[in-house]
């Protein structure tokens, strides 16, 4: 479970401890937001899921991600894009299972765009600000998208951070909309549900 800016692995305890009842091996991952870039961030991501996946020999890796831990996970496996393709035998397509994102920035935050225009302060505080800003030049857009893997994204119906639209990637078939806003979606119990119900069958029910 990878969380988002200015967050840490706490926000994701509960709906941990929600899919170990299910009988899954649940890590979660706690990294300092503010202080890399996205691309290294990502780097930093794609070392620890090598760690798991040397742990559990055969195994799936399933991630569930909120907020910028999606475009992390996108970033960590770069490799899977069929545009920045390289053998890494630890993190190959097979070795993947589902990929979960709670309110994922795919195409950037107008909030970021905000504040790195008008606020650059922040931008040169909070390193990867201006990596997750909706602007055209944005980094954000550069971003692989990992093939070859089932994506869900579950949308937060009132989201000011993320528009719905910007959550979109043409690589993922199963969107979810739930009554939340941006920080809280994973503490929903109709989150919970749909996140249990996509590692188990890969769609979300209806």
């Amino acid at each position: 479970m990878v969380h988002g800016l200015l967050r840490r692995s706490l926000n994701f305890y509960s709906l941990g401890k929600k899919v170990r009842q299910h009988g899954y091996h649940v890590y979660l991952y706690d990294y300092p937001t503010t202080r890399y870039p996205v691309w290294q961030h990502g780097n930093h991501l794609r070392l620890y899921l090598e760690k798991i996946a040397r742990c559990h020999p055969g195994s799936k890796i399933h991630l569930v991600t909120h907020s910028m831990g999606a475009i992390l996970t996108r970033e960590a496996l770069r490799h899977l894009d069929p545009h920045y393709a390289a053998e890494n035998s630890l993190l190959m397509p097979d070795r993947i299972g589902q990929i979960i994102m709670l309110a994922p920035p795919n195409s950037g935050s107008d909030v970021a765009r905000f504040f790195c225009r008008y606020l650059p302060i922040a931008a040169r505080g909070i390193k990867p600000l201006a990596d997750l800003s909706s602007a055209p030049e944005s980094y954000i857009h550069q971003v692989p998208r990992p093939a070859g893997i089932n994506m869900g994204v579950i949308i937060a119906r009132f989201d000011r951070e993320v528009k719905a639209e910007y959550t979109i990637l043409p690589e993922v078939r199963h969107y979810l909309t739930v009554n939340s806003e941006h920080s809280l979606i994973m503490y929903l119990p109709s989150t919970g549900r749909a996140v249990i119900d996509f590692l188990k069958y890969g769609r979300f029910n209806p």
